[in-house]
């Protein structure tokens, strides 16, 4: 049904000497091993056997969840060139891959603007309601990942290569009770080879390794590649939804949009709800508004009775036959036209 397409906030400074022994990325830095980024097109929807419900939908929960992210370790390799990566920039490129998508209420914690904002509000503002500290939000999940670079010097006929590698661990967290809601399996990433020229160790052209900047764009390049396909992975295990309020001609209404989740075309399937029985019965997609969406249904699903019982009573009945019965569209994946 897919083909394929996960977080993370920094919480100090990454020294260029750190080391980890930890788990180990792939040693030869195959990209093949990459985790690959899962999107969901219309094609696969108009195959009735795809046509089932997501895992992790949740019928009493579409709508927003707030999360704040973090990293508690970013380190290097035991071999990697090391050098230094600013934090905030990585953190900062999560929080706002997550914003995104419309999916979650992203509470950052890598705002300097907001704190200069404070500062300047104390000193040189009197207006009531001026920002304070003390006034943020709480999350209902944390994300925190480790993430781990490294470096494989590859030796070919007439030139020599180096790629460079992330792995990803994460988990979601319940804030106040520590328990761990779920950990996604280790994000991999190898980058393509970048080439060098050099005879008997002299480096002659090519990616100059040996350069501080050129090493922190080639790690930060491949951090933000690890991280959207971190975000893929929680958009793909936090599914959006709400309920159909009108359905005729082919085309339905779904009380949910932009502000409960929904960000751009999203895939769905429509589901009847019945005394504890969900019942996939059709595909479609969504476009949203801010509080609501317009749908196309694109097939109901063959050899399934509900199916064809809720096809029947909606000609007959029409909205009123909606009014009686629970009808959700619920999103399935990652949309195809998404832009990582």
């Amino acid at each position: 049904m897919k083909k394929i397409i996960l977080t993370v906030l920094m919480a100090g400074i990454l020294a260029g000497c750190q080391t980890t022994s930890g788990l180990k990325i792939n040693s030869e830095a195959d990209i093949s091993a990459n985790t690959l980024i899962e999107k969901v097109d219309r094609e696969a929807l108009m195959d009735s056997k795809n046509i089932e419900l997501p895992g992790n939908y949740d019928v009493r929960a579409f709508s927003k969840i707030s999360l704040a992210a973090y990293i508690d370790n970013i380190a290097f390799e035991k071999d990697a060139l090391a050098t230094t990566i600013n934090n905030g920039i990585v953190a900062k490129l999560l929080e706002n891959e997550l914003a995104r998508t419309k999916r979650f209420e992203v509470l950052t914690r890598n705002c300097d603007a907001c704190e200069y904002e404070i500062a300047f509000q104390a000193e040189n503002t009197v207006d009531e309601g001026a920002i304070q500290q003390g006034e943020k939000l709480n999350p209902d999940y944390v994300l925190e990942s480790s993430m781990a670079l490294g470096t494989v010097f590859k030796k070919k006929s007439d030139h020599s290569e180096i790629i460079f590698r992330s792995l990803v661990t994460t988990k979601i967290v319940n804030p106040t009770t520590g328990e761990i809601i779920h950990s996604f399996e280790p994000i991999r990433f190898n980058m393509p080879a970048k080439r060098f020229f050099s005879i008997e160790g002299k480096f002659l052209g090519g990616f100059d390794y040996r350069k501080p900047n050129e090493l922190q764009e080639a790690y930060r390049e491949v951090a933000q590649k690890s991280i959207q396909a971190l975000v893929n992975k929680v958009m793909n295990y936090y599914p959006v939804g709400g309920r159909v309020t009108n359905l005729r001609y082919g085309r339905f209404a779904i009380d949910s949009g932009i502000n409960q989740g929904f960000a751009v075309k999203q895939p769905v399937v429509l589901f009847l709800s019945d005394d504890g029985l969900d019942i996939p019965v059709a595909s479609g997609e969504v476009t949203p508004k801010q509080d609501g969406g317009s749908g196309l249904l694109f097939i109901w699903k063959e050899n399934e009775p509900f199916a064809a019982e809720v096809q029947k009573k909606l000609e007959a009945m029409g909205k009123e036959y909606l009014k009686r019965n629970k009808i959700y569209a619920v999103s399935v994946g990652t949309p195809e036209s998404w832009k990582f």
